[in-house]
């Protein structure tokens, strides 16, 4: 789909609007940069947003400095208990003044490791947009995403197909979506700096499809994670990312 990025209130920084969780992604304005943090213990996501409002105060930052976050849940969400643990996802943002008239800005990606999960949502990490160094502007975070467009589970690319032509179609509808989202942002294919690929299966011909339709990955790679998307039937998600150091909390 084809999307178009708004501007945020506060002038740092742009977002894909999309849907009530989280916006599709967003990209640092001139003279700004984002910056990764990671937690060296994934705390509670309540807790998390707690440390995450001292690290901006300790960093002079406001709330609104938040762009991005890293969840990892302990299995995958039927697609009601999704929609309850979204609802109160939003509500921490809501509490800090994070939503622009009612609409999410905040990108996200939120998945579930195969082995060691969590035995409950976690904040992994979060992305933070600051004043630059230098010119700034290239900095962005894709959100995650998955073969299904919104949160509706007849709209599952291949559903519940999990052969090789299944997978091959998920990981292209993917891969396009993703590609839409730079566009969006203003970025390119060669942009990236990070790509990560979410699945527990093994996917014939994806380094030549993500080759060919993401050059990025010839220079950078790419990194495949073995989980599962956050919500039942989803079977494969991407993110990428482009950002300014990562920072240990």
């Amino acid at each position: 789909m084809p999307y178009t990025a708004s501007a945020h209130s506060t002038g740092t920084y742009r977002y894909l609007p999309a849907i009530a969780p989280y916006s599709s992604g967003v990209a640092a304005e001139p003279g700004y940069e984002i910056i990764g943090l990671r937690f060296d213990v994934p705390p509670p996501v309540v807790d998390g947003f707690v440390r995450l409002d001292d690290e901006c105060a300790r960093r002079g930052l406001p709330p609104s400095a938040l762009v991005g976050i890293e969840l990892r849940s302990p299995a995958p969400f039927a697609f009601g208990a999704f929609d309850e643990f979204n609802e109160t996802y939003r509500q921490l943002l809501a509490e800090r003044g994070l939503l622009q008239d009612g609409v999410n800005p905040i990108a996200r990606t939120n998945v579930v490791p195969v082995r060691s999960a969590p035995a409950q949502p976690v904040l992994l990490s979060a992305f933070l947009v600051q004043p630059a160094a230098g010119a700034g502007g290239v900095d962005f975070v894709v959100a995650g995403g998955g073969e299904i467009d919104g949160l509706d589970p007849d709209a599952i690319v291949a559903r519940g197909d999990i052969s090789e032509a299944g997978l091959t179609a998920k990981a292209g509808h993917v891969i396009d979506e993703m590609r839409a989202r730079l566009a969006g942002l203003g970025k390119d294919p060669q942009s990236p700096t990070l790509v990560n690929v979410y699945t527990a299966h093994e996917t014939a011909g994806l380094s030549e499809m993500l080759l060919d339709r993401l050059p990025a990955v010839a220079r950078h790679g790419f990194v495949r994670w073995l989980t599962r998307p956050p919500v039942v039937e989803v079977e494969f998600e991407m993110d990428l990312r482009r950002v300014s150091g990562w920072h240990a909390l």
